[in-house]
């Protein structure tokens, strides 16, 4: 089934078939959230299975002792995190490649609806479901801004299904081009810094890989969501005007809010990116002690 049955000729270009869509609860249905709650509910079993399973195993296997001894229940937590948010990551970066070149001034965001990119919305927000599930039963742990950031995202990865502004769902998964790098750093990070258990040391991860994962991860930090996400800011709020009388009052308002929302995180992206600077710097500068002894 195709909710798209009449396409423009550039539009059959870029209309890319929805593998998932026969599956469907609702296969007749008209409305997108019911048309795509199957695949809402298959990604949130998808990450909890790997979450609940998958995760541990591949942290016993890969990390042995040195995940089992860990006492700190937030430490245990964020290895099966990680490993969760790895998946999700290379996962979205893999299906949005069909779709990554829809031309950005060719469909009206209020009204162009795209049957993959519908799956892409749906499989992420499934991820986000089984991300908010997790910061609300362990926000004595994490605290609110995570549940925040839960939240905010969620809503992000729902609004296109009124169906919205879908022509941007791949652009913005763009960003996620910088999480594995993150995951790779943080895991260096535990495995480089003294473990839980007394018996065991540091690992001596080679300078080079870890020089060469943060110099990967500042690369892309800035061309996705510095340079990127501000880019894709402005083009955002030019199409938001420009559609604006073709927008019902609810996908005006819920359009215009995700892009507020998305312009504190652009800026909160260029404080991280500054704190990354920051943390290179001193990392590649000899020490005050060193120093006074030239």
């Amino acid at each position: 089934m195709s909710v798209n049955s009449t396409l423009t000729g550039s539009q059959i270009i870029i209309q890319t078939v929805d593998p998932l869509l026969k599956y469907s609860w609702f296969s007749q249905s008209n409305n997108y959230y019911l048309l795509h709650l199957h695949e809402i509910a298959y990604a949130f079993l998808f990450y909890q299975t790997i979450s609940s399973f998958i995760a541990p195993m591949v942290n016993r296997l890969i990390f042995g002792e040195r995940y089992t001894s860990i006492k700190d229940e937030k430490l245990k937590i964020d290895f099966d995190i990680h490993v969760v948010s790895m998946v999700q990551a290379l996962i979205s970066l893999y299906i949005i490649w069909p779709v990554l070149t829809l031309p950005f001034f060719s469909h009206n965001i209020a009204t162009y609806q795209n049957d993959y990119c519908s799956m892409v919305s749906s499989l992420s927000a499934g991820y986000f479901v089984w991300d908010l599930i997790v910061c609300l039963k362990y926000i004595h742990i994490y605290g609110f801004q995570y549940l925040i950031h839960a939240v905010v995202a969620l809503y992000g990865s729902l609004v296109p299904l009124m169906p919205v502004i879908q022509v941007w769902v791949p652009k913005i998964l763009m960003y996620e081009a910088s999480t594995p790098f993150v995951n790779i750093n943080w895991y260096i990070m535990q495995l480089t810094s003294p473990p839980t258990a007394s018996n065991l040391k540091p690992v001596n991860v080679p300078m080079w890989f870890n020089a060469l994962n943060g110099v990967c991860l500042m690369a892309v930090f800035f061309v996705v969501r510095i340079v990127w996400g501000n880019i894709a800011q402005v083009m955002y709020f030019h199409q938001l005007f420009k559609y604006r009388n073709d927008m019902t009052t609810l996908k005006a308002y819920l359009s215009l809010l995700l892009a507020f929302v998305a312009l504190v995180l652009n800026i909160l992206n260029m404080f991280w990116f500054n704190k990354m600077l920051k943390i290179a710097k001193k990392l590649s500068s000899p020490s005050d002690k060193n120093k006074k002894r030239d």
